[in-house]
C-alpha cells in the first residue's frame, strides 16, 4: 500500500530559501547512506563537542556563519530515525559514488550531486549569506534548472530512491512511495521564490530564471499557484490604498488622493511587473482595471472643478499625469475609453504636455460634397429673390452666432461624454 502523501510533512518545513541548510545531512554532517551503528557512532561525538562548545559546524557544503545550535542538531538526529522524513533529505543531498548497489547510470548520481551543490550554492549567494557577485549567479541559476530539470523529466532518479526504500526494509515505507515523494519534489525546488520576490531588483533579475523552471514539464504550472499569495496580497495593498484615495476624491482632497495614487497605488501596481508571466491573464487585467479606473475617476473629477476654476500648473500636470496612467495601466477592454478620455482632457488643456497619438478617420467627402451642393442651391434661390448683398450681410450674421452654439453643444456633448465614462 502506498504512504500517504500527507505522512511526508518534512516538505512542508523544508520550503522556503534554507531548504538545504537545514537539511538533516548538512546539519549533522552525516553521508546519506549512514545507518544504524555508524549514526549512533557520529552522535556521540557530536553530543560531546556539544557539550563544551556552544555549536557544531555542520557539514562543510552549506556550513553556517555560527554554525548550528544544540537543539537544532538533537532534532536532526531524531528525523533520521524516520525513514518517510529521512528520503525527503536524502532527495536534497549528496548521494556519492554509484557504488551502493542501487544499479543506477554513473551519472544520474553525479548529475543529481551537482544540482544539489549548484542550487544550495546560489540560494546561499541570494539569501545574503555568501559574497558571489550578481554576474556570477546566472550560470549557477542556468546549469541547477538544467540538472533538476531533466534528472526529473526523464525519470532516472526513480531507480535509486526505490533502493534506498528497500534498503530501509520499513514497513511505514513501501517502494509505491518513490513515486508521490518525487512527486512532490518539484515544488519544493521551487519553494525559494516566493520569499526572493520580495525584493524588487531580485524579482526582476530572476524572472527569466522562473521561466527556465517552468520549461521543463515537472516545474510546469507551478508558478501561478506558488505566486497566488504573494498576488493576493499585492491585490489587497492597492485595493486599500484605492480605497483610501476615493475617500480623499469624494472629500475634496484632491491633492491627497492623487499623492495616494501616484505614490502608492501605481509604484504597488508596477511592483507586479516581473510576476506578470505567472499571473492569469483574467486576475492581471483585473487588478489593471481597478487602478486604471482609480486613475482616471481622479483626473475627470478634476477636470469637471477646471471648467470653473482654471487649473494651476501643478494641477495641468496632474490631470494629464492621471489620465496617460490610466490608458498605459488600463487593460485592453479599457483602452477605448481611457484614451479618448486622454485625449479630451489634453485638448481642454489646450496644447498642455505631450499630445497622445491620435488615431486618423478619413474624411467625409461625400457628405461634404452633399453639402455644398444643398448650400449652393439654397443661396441661388435666396439671391434671385433678394438680391446679393442682403443675402450676404444675413449670412455672415448667421455664421457668427451659429459658430457660438456650435461652439457650445460641442462642449456640453463632451462634458456629457466623460461623465459618463467615469467608473
Amino acid at each position: 500500500m502506498t504512504t500517504p502523501v500527507r505522512e511526508f510533512d518534512r516538505f512542508e518545513e523544508l520550503a522556503g530559501t534554507q531548504l538545504y541548510r537545514r537539511n538533516v545531512f548538512a546539519v549533522t554532517g552525516l553521508p546519506t547512506r549512514a545507518s544504524g551503528p555508524a549514526v549512533r557512532r557520529h552522535r556521540q561525538k557530536v553530543e560531546a563537542r556539544l557539550a563544551v562548545e556552544e555549536s557544531w559546524p555542520g557539514a562543510p557544503e552549506v556550513a553556517p556563519a555560527g554554525g548550528y545550535g544544540k537543539d537544532e542538531v538533537r532534532a536532526s538526529f531524531e528525523g533520521l530515525q524516520d525513514p518517510r522524513r529521512r528520503m525527503v533529505d536524502e532527495l536534497l543531498w549528496l548521494w556519492g559514488p554509484s557504488d551502493s548497489g542501487c544499479d543506477c547510470d554513473p551519472d544520474v548520481h553525479e548529475w543529481h550531486d551537482a544540482a544539489v551543490l549548484l542550487h544550495a550554492r546560489v540560494l546561499e549567494a541570494e539569501t545574503g549569506r555568501s559574497g558571489l557577485p550578481v554576474e556570477q549567479r546566472a550560470s549557477l541559476w542556468e546549469n541547477a534548472v538544467s540538472a533538476w530539470g531533466h534528472l526529473l523529466a526523464d525519470g532516472r532518479l526513480r531507480q535509486h530512491v526505490r533502493h534506498r526504500i528497500r534498503a530501509f526494509g520499513d514497513p511505514r515505507l513501501d517502494e509505491d512511495a518513490a513515486d508521490d515523494l518525487l512527486a512532490r519534489l518539484p515544488r519544493l525546488l521551487v519553494s525559494p521564490f516566493p520569499q526572493l520576490f520580495a525584493d524588487q531588483a531580485t524579482a526582476t533579475r530572476l524572472t527569466s530564471v522562473c521561466s527556465a523552471w517552468a520549461g521543463f514539464p515537472p516545474f510546469a504550472g507551478l508558478f501561478p499557484e506558488l505566486f497566488e499569495r504573494a498576488v493576493e496580497e499585492a491585490y489587497e495593498k492597492i485595493h486599500g490604498d484605492l480605497l483610501a484615495a476615493e475617500r480623499e476624491r469624494e472629500s475634496h482632497h484632491y491633492r491627497e488622493a492623487f499623492l495616494l495614487l501616484r505614490d502608492r497605488v501605481v509604484p504597488g501596481f508596477e511592483d507586479m511587473a516581473p510576476l506578470r508571466p505567472f499571473v492569469s491573464d483574467w486576475r492581471y487585467d483585473e487588478i489593471a482595471h481597478i487602478v486604471a479606473v482609480g486613475l482616471n475617476n481622479l483626473a475627470v473629477e478634476l477636470l469637471g472643478v477646471s471648467v470653473h476654476r482654471p487649473p494651476s500648473a501643478s494641477r495641468r500636470e496632474e490631470m494629464l499625469y492621471l489620465a496617460e496612467k490610466a490608458y498605459e495601466i488600463g487593460p485592453d477592454r479599457d483602452s477605448d475609453g481611457l484614451k479618448e478620455n486622454w485625449e479630451f482632457i489634453y485638448d481642454h488643456l489646450m496644447g498642455t504636455g505631450r499630445p497622445p497619438v491620435r488615431a486618423t478617420r478619413p474624411f467625409p467627402w461625400f457628405w461634404f460634397l452633399l453639402v455644398l451642393v444643398f448650400i449652393g442651391g439654397a443661396l441661388s434661390y435666396l439671391i434671385g429673390a433678394f438680391g446679393f448683398l442682403p443675402v450676404l450681410f444675413t449670412g455672415v450674421a448667421a455664421l457668427g452666432v451659429g459658430g457660438y452654439i456650435v461652439r457650445f453643444l460641442v462642449w456640453l456633448a463632451g462634458g456629457v461624454r466623460s461623465g459618463r465614462r467615469r467608473r
